[in-house]
């Protein structure tokens, strides 16, 4: 389907945002006391405090309100002679029907009286199976942020571990979206918890209108300001209570910008029509990921010894030895937090409604978040946690709606009619850095000012070309002399103690870099060798800058009418432009390519030009020779850094005698930074500079040069293209809610793709040979073509290839391509290329013998659900859905500079631009029952069935060599079986909402990456379905909730039986979370799991994933107290405060998250004791030190989820 076809395709349907259509509706019938039926009744919806809607009801008593966004709404009925009924909350999620039913009273007495109740959410949803969450019951809830409080839910499984990782019904993390106000958020959630109205959680029956997710959905809606002036103050710590370091203040105020108009009382009759929030929020922690075992840090005094003193003269006299490797349990210290860890992170959101009159509602609003902190290294936790990494983040994500409903005849086929146009855009920003140096990378690795001392080199020759003399040789280091005045004052000690402790002995020790490197001394461009390869040791630099920045343009829209009054109608249509750059460089090893660069075209002797010396005109006995510039490859680092110094191009440049001030990424070119794939650079849509790119042709990336003759190398940023339409009907027979769609996705990456992934140049296809080859009939045309050998000018075809099946030269698939590897003469596959001649980056290679643009791919997506209420008591109801998801960027995303160096770097990774959307097909089936009048239970049973998952994988038999890529490969079955309880507080103080699942999430792969360590190990990948790494049996949750209501509604103990509520306002809340333990990989080999690499090969023990970690128990609790103050007796204004304590794993639980695979231990991995490691650990240079850092390494707190938090907090609401 061609694209401008889709998109007029799109417009025909008119448009709803995929997510944002998120529209719901209010309907009921209106009787009076004698249950007749009150035609022409008013009926007005309003929103905090806002008439904007009103209706008559029909001949039959019938009203409803349509396109109505997610929120709580008041619904009020006036009607000539009968009293006036106002129900106040109304709560109306995304794509719902809410029956609202008013029976007015008929009593002249009380018509003037208006009667105003509170809205109770129905035991039984007659047509939506979605989890709500209200404002009020997200503001009493033992958890805080969305992430937590998803996981109440016993469709998702979650760990406590501070990861925030939710995985809904069996689906990788990466499947659930989250939508904000209608904007898609892309990263980490983050807005402030007072601007959430509600929070809706979907994870089944997913109506049409939302898309690019293979999960669930979760959507946020943010509050709006009223008629009148409301505010919120809150502060949380958990200073002197946990030793963790919370600290939060939050603010939040809303309301009308203009003035309403008041009668000659003062009394308001229409209120404000511009209308705002505001909301803030500041936290800080002291400690981001808090450990369930403490801290085991070294003493002070000796860390700061091994700062200043890392070294000592070897026991061999020569060399030495590091001191953190005499380091012993009598030199740790416990504490309880994290050291370097804190963050601090800033929320603004903000909203602005304008009713523009009683049809149009314009709103615009947005939210901003900023974070930064220190980056958490467990390797650096001991030695080097001073040099923990700072993270900057920020993202701001704005939007503009427009919200109209059309006037038709109610009377019409076309009872209701009204659209909504949104357009938002997102932008984000990331900067991961040292927070010493940030942006200054040669500092990075500057260990100090080194000097090199050479001496002359001659050797006497006979008959010489100028006779017999002394011929210049060139130069010899004798002396590599170090002057101090490092940028790292930690690593700039193991030069200057090396040099204290071998003062004077130059010899053999530091007469060159080399020998001074040897001997211990840390040189530019170095770090401390880690200790016993277990920790990192003091002084070692964070190597890493990196900064990304993104953006998402939207444009959506919806259009909902109700038909023939029973079908509610929704069309739309999302058209979204995403763009991506990174820009990473590796700082410290700047000076080692400069080091490389520095003489690397000065290395042999001009000796066409020699020198000769003499006396009065006479020579005497020596001849010498300049060294020779060899002009080779561009000008860049070489040249430029002679310009800059004024040298020749032939003299000796000595670059670590410079310091940082005297370097700039701009003396180098593109391509000696990226170093054939080994440099220190990585780009997309920056240039080598870090100066962003908007637009570049893929040839240019292969052929643009600079004026002085460098590859440019620039690359464009990863643009996609994703648009959607879809089609909704949600209508009611008898007593059967039908909701059918179709949702069409179309995904473009928008970047070049290999023509194919096993041969990287140009070659032969059946269809191209000519009749000089006989080929097998069962061949097909578009088949590969494999020759013996390249060398001949007509080579003999030894096997063929169609996608991945493979043939031998008769024809016959095959298993093993090591057939046709072995009829090579090269001994490796041979394609049949049309120009072996020709590599990638010559300047005759064409990129689109390689490359073809990226075919746009098309999801249809059926969804069907209904619900057959059995009466108004219980229910049954089912759906059918198909999702799909895009790839996401960090699989899918293409650079060039990963093929452009392909050759040389055999079993690289590249990114696959190829890949395709991914899929669900999703079956429920369930029943609800309400039990009493305030209870209700839900049984449901439900099987999805992944595909097209991606999946790391090995392209062997590549040509010109193998590689790994991702591919569309994994495959996953979940089946699971849920039983919900919800308790409603009807006259009572008691909620409960309880859940029991019992699922089997079974697939090939738990995540993107979850094959790398078979292949790295050689393994075949035999694609078997086996228990998911985050497959969890049972899952229980339980939400409860004991409140005593303050004023009328107060039950509970009375003070001296004089009606005096004690207790009003207490409420205690409790967050269960019990599940079964995750599976892990049985091992039968102990392997020193306690070292930072560990390149020893694991046995496999069983089956994949065929052991299970223990269960996991947590308790969240929270105690409050209200308290609501009037200001003066005569006024209504009145301010509430409310105290607070929040203790999270209340009982101090040691869940366990991860353990060892040969142990089952998550803190001992068993290699002290093993009878195979004895050679090893007796080999150290300390028995002793070697046993106590091991251990202590192997108990990982991160093996355990988040220990118990204890937070005090008070609000105040006005």
């Amino acid at each position: 389907m061609d694209f401008k076809v889709f998109k007029i395709f799109v417009i025909v349907l008119f448009c709803a945002f995929k997510i944002k259509a998120q529209t719901g509706e209010i309907y009921g019938i209106i009787t009076n006391s004698d249950r007749d039926s009150v035609g022409a009744a008013f009926v007005s919806l309003f929103k905090d405090g806002n008439q904007i809607d009103a209706v008559y009801s029909d001949f039959n008593g019938a009203y409803f309100f349509s396109g109505i966004n997610p929120g709580s709404y008041d619904v009020s009925v006036e009607s000539l002679g009968l009293q006036s009924k106002t129900i106040q909350g109304v709560l109306v999620g995304t794509n719902q029907k809410v029956e609202l039913n008013f029976k007015l009273l008929t009593s002249s007495r009380k018509v003037d009286i208006v009667e105003i109740i509170q809205y109770r959410k129905p035991l039984i949803d007659k047509d939506k199976q979605a989890k709500i969450y209200t404002a009020l019951e997200i503001e009493n809830l033992a958890v805080r942020d969305v992430e937590d409080i998803v996981s109440t839910s016993v469709d998702a499984v979650s760990q406590d571990d501070g990861s925030g990782d939710v995985y809904i019904r069996g689906q990788r993390t990466e499947g659930t979206q989250f939508i904000v106000d209608g904007i898609k958020i892309n990263g980490k959630l983050s807005i402030p918890q007072n601007a959430i109205e509600q929070v809706e959680v979907i994870s089944g029956g997913i109506p049409a209108m939302y898309g690019d997710n293979i999960g669930g959905v979760v959507i946020i809606t943010t509050k709006g300001g009223g008629s009148k002036g409301y505010g919120a103050l809150e502060s949380i710590t958990s200073n002197a209570l946990d030793g963790y370091g919370y600290n939060l203040v939050t603010g939040s105020y809303a309301g009308p910008l203009l003035k309403g108009k008041k009668d000659t009382n003062g009394i308001l009759i229409k209120p404000s029509s511009l209308r705002f929030l505001l909301t803030g929020e500041y936290k800080n922690l002291m400690d981001s990921r808090p450990s369930a075992l403490g801290v085991w840090t070294i003493d002070d005094d000796v860390l700061s010894d091994l700062e200043l003193n890392p070294l000592r003269v070897a026991s061999s006299g020569m060399g030495t030895f590091r001191n953190s490797e005499f380091v012993t349990s009598e030199d740790f210290k416990w504490q309880k937090a994290n050291q370097n860890t804190s963050s601090t992170n800033a929320r603004v959101a903000g909203k602005i409604d304008y009713q523009l009159n009683k049809n149009i509602l314009v709103s615009a609003g947005g939210n901003h978040n900023y974070s930064e902190g220190n980056s958490y290294i467990y390797d650096y936790s001991l030695f080097n946690s001073i040099n923990n990494p700072e993270y900057i983040s920020y993202q701001t994500n704005l939007f503009f709606r427009w919200k109209q409903k059309l006037n038709v005849d109610s009377s019409k086929w076309i009872s209701s009619l009204s659209y909504q146009i949104q357009v938002d855009y997102t932008e984000s920003n990331s900067l991961n850095w040292d927070d010493s140096h940030k942006d200054d990378l040669f500092k990075y690795g500057h260990v100090g000012q080194f000097k090199t001392h050479r001496n002359s080199l001659y050797e006497y020759e006979e008959d010489g070309e100028n006779g017999d003399a002394y011929y210049y040789k060139g130069e010899k280091d004798v002396l590599y002399e170090f002057l101090g005045g490092g940028s790292n004052p930690n690593g700039s000690n193991y030069a200057s103690q090396f040099y204290s402790l071998y003062s004077g002995l130059e010899q053999g020790n530091y007469e060159n870099y080399l020998q001074a490197s040897n001997g211990g001394a840390l040189l530019n461009g170095d770090r401390p060798e880690h200790v016993y390869g277990i920790w990192y040791n003091t002084g070692r630099q964070y190597n890493g800058y990196t900064k990304s920045n993104s953006n998402q343009k939207r444009i959506i829209g919806n259009i909902t009418a109700k038909i023939f009054k029973k079908h509610n109608l929704i069309a739309g249509f999302e058209y979204e432009e995403r763009e991506y750059r990174n820009y990473s460089v590796s700082p410290i090893g700047l000076w080692n390519r400069m080091r490389q660069l520095a003489n690397s075209k000065n290395t042999e002797l001009d000796l066409d030009n020699p020198s000769l010396t003499s006396s009065n005109g006479v020579f005497t006995d020596t001849v010498n020779y300049n060294y020779l510039y060899q002009e080779t490859g561009s000008k860049g680092f070489y040249e430029n850094v002679r310009d800059q110094f004024g040298l020749g191009y032939n003299e000796y440049f000595d670059s670590d005698f410079y310091g940082p001030e005297s370097y700039s990424l701009s003396l180098f070119s593109p391509d000696e930074l990226f170093a054939e794939g080994n440099g220190v650079l990585s780009t997309k849509g920056y240039d080598y500079l870090g100066n962003p790119i908007s637009t570049s042709k893929l040839y240019d990336f292969f052929h643009e040069k600079d004026k002085n003759g460098a590859y440019t190398r620039k690359t464009n940023p990863y643009q996609p293209i994703y648009a959607s339409g879809y089609i909704q009907d949600k209508f009611q027979f008898d007593n059967i809610v039908f909701n059918i769609g179709l949702r069409i996705d179309r995904f473009d990456a928008n970047q070049p793709v290999l023509r194919d992934p096993y041969v990287l140049y140009d070659a032969y296809k059946v269809k191209d040979l000519n009749s000089t080859y006989s080929v097998p009939n069962t061949i097909d045309e578009e088949a590969t073509v494999y020759v013996n050998s390249l060398e001949m000018e007509t080579p003999s075809i030894v096997g063929y290839r169609l996608g991945n099946s493979w043939f031998d030269e008769s024809g016959k698939e095959i298993t093993d391509p090591s057939i046709i590897e072995e009829a090579s003469s090269s001994g490796e596959v041979t394609p049949f290329l049309k120009d072996p001649s020709i590599k990638i980056g010559d300047s005759n290679y064409d990129p689109s013998s390689t490359f073809k643009d990226y075919e746009p791919q098309y999801s249809f997506m059926p969804r069907i659900s209904f619900t057959f209420n059995l009466s108004d008591n219980s229910s049954f109801f089912a759906h059918y859905d198909v999702l799909t998801q895009r790839p996401g960027l960090s699989q899918n995303m293409f650079n060039p500079i990963d093929y452009l160096f392909l050759e040389g770097n055999v079993g690289t990774f590249v990114r696959n631009s190829n890949l395709k959307p991914q899929k669900t097909i999703d079956y429920e089936v369930g029943y609800k029952q309400a039990l009493t009048k305030r209870s209700a239970m839900t049984v449901s049973t439900y099987y999805r069935e992944m595909k097209d998952l991606i999946q790391i994988t090995a392209i062997n038999y590549a040509y010109p060599v193998n590689y790994l890529t991702f591919g569309n490969l994994d495959k996953a079955l979940v089946k699971g079986f849920s039983l919900k309880y919800d308790l409603r507080p009807i006259n009572s103080n008691v909620s409960l909402n309880a859940g029991y699942t019992l699922q089997f999430a079974d697939g090939t792969g738990s995540s993107p990456v979850s094959s790398a360590s078979l292949i790295s190990q050689g393994v075949p990948d035999l694609k078997i379905m086996l228990p998911l790494s985050f497959d969890q049996r049972h899952i229980i949750r339980g939400v409860f909730n004991y409140a005593f209501k303050p004023g009328k509604k107060y039950i509970g103990p009375d003070w001296n039986g004089k009606g005096r509520s004690i207790l009003g306002g207490l409420s205690t809340n409790i967050v269960l979370k019990l599940s079964s333990g995750r599976p892990y990989t049985g091992q039968s080999n102990f392997t020193p799991e306690g070292n930072i690499i560990n390149a020893e090969r694991r046995a496999l023990d069983g089956l994949i994933n065929g052991n299970r970690l223990p269960w996991i128990y947590t308790t969240d609790a929270r105690v409050s107290k209200k308290v609501i103050f009037g200001l003066r007796k005569e006024s209504n204004y009145h301010f509430k405060t409310e105290f607070y304590l929040v203790v999270k794993n209340l009982f101090d639980t040691k869940n366990i998250v991860n353990v060892y695979n040969a142990t089952g231990n998550p803190e001992d991995d068993g290699y002290l004791d093993a009878a195979t490691s004895q050679s090893n650990i007796v080999a150290q240079t300390n028995y002793e030190s070697y046993l106590d850092l091991y251990s202590l390494k192997i108990a990982n707190p991160n093996n355990y989820a988040l220990p118990r938090q204890i937070r005090i907090g008070f609000v105040m609401t006005f």
